[in-house]
C-alpha cells in the first residue's frame, strides 16, 4: 500500500483528547480537562431546537448559513463591536474550530507563514500544516503574564509572513488583551499588511467588570476575520455552530469552501443559534458569574498552598505550575489521574512556553474545582518534597 499523506501523518494527536479518553475510562475522576461548560443548554434554546426540527429545518441550508442566523450574527457582532455588519458579513459554519480551518484553507498558499501564539489552542498548530502553512511561534511567556510582546511578533515577520492568529480571552491561559495591546496588535498588522484571524471565542467570558475588546473594533481596512460562536458562552457545543466575521469578499470565498468540506450546516442548530443570540442573554451573565466565581476558587487554593502565578481574566481556563514536581507536563497528567483521580490537559500540547505548567478547565462545579486543584497541589509538593 502506498503511504499516507506527510502532512497529516506529522501531526500530533491532541494531548486534551488523549488525557479525555483516558479519564472518560476511569472511574470517579474529577474533570478538569475539557474546554466544556458543565451547564445543560438553556431550556429555551433546546425548547427553539426542537421546535425548528418539528417545522422541518432538518435540510440542506445554504453553505454560507440560514439568512435568520447570519442575520442575527451581524446584529451581535455590531453590537458588540461597533463595527458596521450586514448578513452579508457573516459565514455560519460547523464550529467556530471550521471557520479557523477555512481561515487557513482561503489564505495560505504552500509555505506561507502564519504567526501563532505559543502557548495557544493545539489545533491552530495542527490545522496549518494541512493547507500547506508554515506556523511559527510566538511565545507568551509567563514572565510577561502570558501576554504577548508585540516587538518579538514584530521579529518573526519575513515576506513570506500572510496571518497573524490571536486568541483574547485565551485557551490555555485566559488572558484578555486590553485595548493598548490590541491596537498595538492590530497596527503591527497593518505596518506589515497582514491578515489577522481574531479568535474571540470567549468573548462574553470576561471578569471583574471589565469590557472585551475586539481586534475588529481597531480594523479600519476590514483585515481581520473574527471568529466566534455558540459553544462555550451558551452552553451549545453539541450544537456545532461558528461563524466568521469579515469582509465581504472573503465571505463569498470561504462560503464556497465549505462545499467540499462539510456541504452545509444544520438547519435547526443554526435557526435555534439564532433564537439565542436575540433571545434573553441571563443565561450567558449567570454562566459567567459561575465561572468567575470557580476563577476565584481555585486561586484562592493555589495562594493557601503558596502556587499562585497570575490571575486569569477571562475564559475558563488557568495554567498551573508544576515545575517544582520536576515532572514532564503529560507524565504529570497521566499520573495524576492514576494516583489522584484529576484530570488536567498537559501544557506541552499547548506549546513549549507553558511546557511547566497543566490547563485546568474552571468549567466544572465548584467543590470539583476546589479539590481537583487541591488534589493537583498536593501531588506537586509529594513529588517536590521526595526529589
Amino acid at each position: 500500500m502506498k503511504p499516507f499523506a506527510a502532512a497529516p501523518t506529522a501531526i500530533p494527536r491532541s494531548g486534551i483528547r488523549e488525557i479525555m479518553d483516558i479519564a472518560w475510562a476511569t472511574p470517579d475522576v474529577i474533570h478538569l480537562e475539557v474546554g466544556q461548560p458543565d451547564f445543560d443548554t438553556p431550556p429555551h434554546i433546546v425548547e427553539a431546537t426542537c421546535a425548528h426540527a418539528r417545522a422541518g429545518h432538518t435540510r440542506y441550508v445554504p453553505n454560507a448559513g440560514v439568512n435568520p442566523l447570519r442575520e442575527a450574527a451581524a446584529r451581535y457582532v455590531q453590537g458588540k463591536t461597533g463595527v458596521a455588519t450586514g448578513p452579508e458579513n457573516i459565514l455560519v459554519t460547523q464550529g467556530a474550530v471550521l471557520s479557523v480551518a477555512t481561515a487557513f484553507l482561503s489564505l495560505l498558499d504552500p509555505d506561507d507563514e502564519v504567526l501563532l501564539p505559543d502557548p495557544g489552542w493545539p489545533n491552530y498548530s495542527m490545522a496549518a500544516p494541512l493547507f500547506h502553512g508554515r506556523s511559527v511561534f510566538y511565545n507568551l511567556t509567563a514572565e510577561n503574564n502570558f501576554l504577548p510582546d508585540v516587538e518579538q511578533i514584530e521579529s518573526l515577520i519575513t515576506d513570506r509572513t500572510k496571518l497573524l492568529l490571536i486568541c483574547s480571552p485565551s485557551n490555555p491561559t485566559g488572558q484578555v488583551y486590553d485595548e493598548a495591546l490590541t491596537k498595538q496588535l492590530m497596527d503591527l498588522a497593518r505596518r506589515h499588511d497582514l491578515w489577522v484571524l481574531a479568535d474571540e471565542i470567549y468573548g462574553e467570558i470576561i471578569f471583574d467588570g471589565a469590557k472585551h475588546v475586539s481586534a475588529a473594533a481597531h480594523d479600519p481596512d476590514n483585515r481581520v476575520l473574527l471568529v466566534t460562536g455558540m459553544s462555550k458562552s451558551y452552553a451549545m457545543t453539541g450544537y456545532r455552530v461558528g461563524f466568521t466575521r469579515a469582509c465581504t469578499e472573503y465571505i463569498e470565498m470561504a462560503s464556497k469552501l465549505q462545499e467540499p468540506l462539510v456541504s452545509c450546516g444544520v438547519g435547526f442548530s443554526q435557526m435555534a443559534a439564532a433564537d439565542a443570540l436575540d433571545g434573553p442573554q441571563d443565561c450567558v451573565i449567570q454562566m459567567r458569574d459561575a465561572y468567575e466565581r470557580r476563577r476565584n476558587i481555585a486561586l484562592d487554593v493555589l495562594r493557601a498552598n503558596d502556587m499562585y502565578r497570575y490571575t486569569p481574566g477571562g475564559a475558563f481556563y488557568l495554567l498551573i505550575d508544576i515545575s517544582a514536581s520536576g515532572m514532564a507536563s503529560r507524565d504529570f497528567a497521566l499520573e495524576l489521574i492514576s494516583e489522584h483521580k484529576v484530570a488536567v490537559a498537559p501544557g506541552s500540547t499547548f506549546g513549549d512556553m507553558c511546557a511547566s505548567h497543566v490547563r485546568v478547565s474552571i468549567a466544572s462545579p465548584d467543590e470539583m474545582v476546589r479539590e481537583g486543584i487541591e488534589r493537583i497541589c498536593t501531588m506537586v509538593q509529594q513529588k517536590a518534597a521526595s526529589r
